[in-house]
C-alpha cells in the first residue's frame, strides 16, 4: 500500500513575489521529489505564510529510501525560502479513491 509523508511550513519572513516562489516549486521541487521515488507530490497553502507537503511513494520502502534526499531537499527548500518545517507526519495509506 502507498506511503505518505506530510509536512508542514511556516515562511520567517514575507516573499516579495508569492507567484514566483510556486513556479520556482513547480519546476524544481515537485520534478525533484518524483526523481527521488515519489509518485505524487502536492504543495498546499494552507494559511498566510504556512504550507504543507503532501509526498505520496509507492511504499514504506521507497520512502524510506529517499530519507536523505528528502533532507536534503528540505534543507535546500528552507534556505532558499527562508521557511522552518513546523511538523511532518508519516504513514501508510488505509483507504484511498
Amino acid at each position: 500500500m502507498a506511503y505518505v509523508t506530510v509536512s508542514t511550513w511556516k515562511l520567517n519572513s514575507s516573499v516579495e513575489d508569492e507567484d514566483a516562489m510556486w513556479r520556482l516549486i513547480q519546476e524544481k521541487y515537485v520534478p525533484a521529489s518524483k526523481a527521488m521515488g515519489a509518485s505524487d507530490a502536492k504543495w498546499v497553502q494552507t494559511g498566510d505564510g504556512e504550507s504543507m507537503i503532501v509526498t505520496v511513494y509507492p511504499d514504506e520502502a521507497a520512502c524510506d529510501a529517499a530519507d536523505a534526499k528528502r533532507a536534503e531537499l528540505r534543507s535546500q527548500g528552507s534556505s532558499e525560502f527562508d521557511v522552518t518545517m513546523t511538523n511532518e507526519l508519516r504513514g501508510e495509506v488505509k483507504a484511498s479513491t
